[in-house]
């Protein structure tokens, strides 16, 4: 196509990084249904805390912010929108005397193939303390090159 190398090396890398956001997209959606925005909520939130926190404070709240999360994914079984909605939105009551149904029972009836996504999360929930972690012990690293602190030169190779 007439591109140097480097050129194409970087507009493969570019397609190949729309096609995974797309395709992390779509099946976010088909496992988690709508509960993939609650998802993305808490990684976003780490993420934050791993990146923009001043870095004294990233390990303890790495794992405050996570295990805190672990305990309330388990005590609310998954933050149901019906609840969450229901707190913010004025609430009526049915003909029956019972609160009447709310937009987020309508978000909650499309749990995705795996509906109790909070289960499977605690997997991830390690993943993530591992990210902040890596990523707060990486800043202390002075080498311009990852490959020299995973393989340090020895008497032999010198």
């Amino acid at each position: 196509m007439g591109l140097t190398p480097g050129a194409a090396a970087d507009a493969r890398m570019n397609q190949r990084i729309s096609f995974d956001l797309l395709f992390a997209a779509i099946f976010l959606a088909a496992l988690h249904g709508f509960s993939a925005f609650k998802i993305v909520a808490i990684l976003y939130a780490n993420y934050c805390i791993g990146t923009k926190l001043p870095r004294q404070y990233v390990p303890a709240a790495t794992w405050i912010f996570n295990v805190g999360t672990l305990f309330a994914n388990e005590f609310s079984d998954g933050y149901s929108y019906a609840n969450i909605l229901g707190t913010f939105l004025p609430s009526t009551l049915s003909e029956k005397g019972q609160p009447a149904p709310n937009f987020g029972h309508t978000l909650d009836s499309y749990g995705g193939l795996i509906p109790r996504w909070e289960v499977l999360f605690n997997f991830t929930i390690l993943r993530l303390i591992s990210f902040n972690l890596d990523h707060y012990w990486s800043l202390n690293s002075r080498t311009g090159s990852s490959i020299e602190v995973l393989y340090p030169p020895t008497l032999s190779s010198i």
